[in-house]
């Protein structure tokens, strides 16, 4: 990232001595008719950016839409990885990624995403300390604001310690930065639930509940992360248990739960025209470009298989309670993966289904039936569905997964329980998903960064 920095420098300023050039020729054949030396009345330099508290929001907004250009092409990357989404059109690179090979750093679909990513990373240490400067001298106009921006930060480390192998961590905007190491990625999450625990305290203080859910909702998500992520990393294998039952992920899905007072609430990142994405977006490959659809796990294809048939009939994916169509697909590939839900498709951050499925998730580990049962069926009631119980056909351990799989759809979430409990991908060759395997450091980065994994082609030892 930082030699993408160098290279923009580079870009403009040949762009502003050509530009210069010709003005300066201009103004010289006709200096009598106008000036060129115009100021520019709305221009604002970065050094006024330092100094005023004004900018605050303006800089959280930013920072909003690189985080959900990051998250955005994730989610896409990370769903054609899983089963979530499949390949469809003339773009080899979904295939490849359908077929499980995720750790290529040519891949054009995540390398070209790292860079909006490792953006999105540097923005968030770059808004911060100017939000907390302003926060400490009195001088925000809102406080909410540097609250939003923890979240913000807290949201993009959680999903490059969920997603990546390793990653690059570095303030120089011109030196290059060393990566932080495979073993030592469970610094994102740290950093996550740093953000969040400062964030939770200024809005337990201005008593502004829905900022509070979802720091609390992405603080648990990130404590509960680290837990898996020393699960199938930490040494590199499937775990043998991989029901996970942490105290702190537990207490903040429960307060997240009081907070949100609502179990179908969430936190929703709307794209929009403006930031529909970074290298690409995930709308837009799916339902103007018809290079990916949603995955046979989940829908039922029209003839031409670029897309799922009309309505209900286009659903595949039945609930094993009532083996009827599953509602909650349905609303999710209304939502996302049709002609019809546009180019522009959000994704969710946070919810309170995730909350009760942590929750679930740590009952059934320790043997917790009716807590288990609590938990799952709070999720099912959003939608109408039956309860199960401890005498149904269905076992408590399949009722969680199948949860989890529709609860959590394209959320860059399912590829870790393809993992743990190890199931394998459709389309996955028998090469591939041997063990857990997770993005790169892009080939773009190894190029320009000497002190990037080389030699600049090669995969992760773990994705070999």
């Amino acid at each position: 990232m930082q030699k993408l920095f160098k290279t923009q420098g580079t870009r403009f300023r040949r762009a502003l001595g050509t530009a210069t050039a010709v003005l300066g020729t201009m103004a010289l054949a006709s200096c009598t008719v106008f000036s060129t030396e115009v100021k520019n009345p709305n221009a604002v330099t970065e050094d006024a950016i330092a100094t005023s508290a004004a900018a605050a929001t303006s800089l959280v907004n930013g920072l909003y839409g690189a985080v959900n250009a990051a998250g955005n092409q994730i989610t896409g990357t990370s769903g054609a990885a899983a089963d979530e989404l499949t390949w469809v059109g003339s773009r080899e690179y979904w295939n490849l990624l359908d077929v499980g090979d995720i750790g290529d750093p040519l891949n054009e679909y995540t390398d070209g995403q790292y860079p909006f990513v490792s953006q999105a990373r540097w923005l968030t240490n770059y808004v911060l300390p100017k939000l907390e400067e302003y926060d400490k001298a009195g001088a925000l106009r809102n406080r909410a604001d540097v609250a939003q921006a923890y979240f913000l930060g807290a949201t993009i480390y959680t999903m490059i310690g969920e997603n990546y192998e390793d990653f690059i961590i570095s303030s120089d905007r011109v030196k290059e930065g060393a990566p932080v190491g495979e073993a030592n990625m469970r610094i994102m999450f740290d950093s996550a639930i740093v953000y969040t625990g400062k964030g939770v305290a200024i809005a337990t203080a201005l008593n502004n509940q829905p900022l509070r859910a979802r720091l609390l909702a992405m603080q648990a998500r990130a404590k509960w992360s680290k837990a898996v992520w020393a699960t199938l990393r930490a040494p590199r294998g499937f775990p043998a248990q991989p029901l996970i039952n942490d105290a702190g992920a537990n207490a903040d899905a429960a307060a997240a739960i009081a907070a949100f007072g609502n179990n179908g609430a969430r936190y929703r990142f709307d794209v929009i025209a403006q930031n529909a994405g970074g290298w690409f977006s995930t709308g837009s490959e799916m339902n103007g470009r018809l290079e990916i659809r949603a995955g046979n796990r989940y829908i039922i294809p029209t003839a031409a298989g670029t897309r799922p048939v009309d309505g209900a009939a286009g659903i595949a994916m039945r609930d094993p309670i009532t083996n009827e169509i599953d509602p909650v697909t349905l609303a999710n590939i209304n939502e996302c993966c049709r002609l019809s839900s546009t180019v522009n498709v959000g994704w969710t951050a946070v919810s309170a289904k995730d909350m009760h499925l942590i929750l679930a998730e740590a009952a059934l580990a320790t043997g917790n039936t009716t807590e288990f049962a609590s938990r799952i069926n709070a999720v099912r009631a959003v939608d109408a569905l039956p309860a199960w119980t401890p005498t149904s056909t269905v076992t408590a351990r399949d009722i969680l997964i199948h949860e989890r799989n529709v609860s959590l759809f394209l959320q860059a979430r399912r590829l870790i329980d393809h993992y743990r409990f190890q199931i394998r991908a459709d389309r996955w060759v028998s090469t591939r998903g041997t063990r857990p395997c997770f993005f790169p450091i892009s080939y773009n980065e190894r190029q320009q960064n000497p002190l990037a994994p080389q030699p600049a082609q090669d995969r992760p030892a773990a994705c070999q």
